[in-house]
């Protein structure tokens, strides 16, 4: 079963953000394409429910909140961060 991957505006602006800001594209953009692998063959065995269609999911060191239209066959990534990072 093969879904479509689409990047809301903001995630990418995001994903952007974090290739700009760190020495090490090359383990960001590693996950980032299993993020988008993951997503596109089975988005229901990536990551965990978190509420309705919305999920949870980690390709070390990102994770992303995206969401499953299964109508569709489509998955919307609406935010991606660093998971390598301590937050205060």
């Amino acid at each position: 079963m093969s879904y479509r991957v689409f990047w809301h505006p903001h995630a990418e602006l995001q994903l952007e953000t974090i290739l700009v800001n760190t020495a090490n594209h090359a383990a960001f953009t590693r996950a980032a394409k299993e993020i988008d692998g993951q997503l596109a063959s089975n988005p229901l065995r990536f990551g965990e429910s978190r509420f309705d269609t919305v999920r949870i999911g980690f390709a070390r060191p990102l994770g992303i909140h995206y969401e499953v239209l299964r109508d569709v066959k489509t998955v919307i990534v609406y935010d991606v961060w660093r998971t390598d990072l301590r937050r205060r």
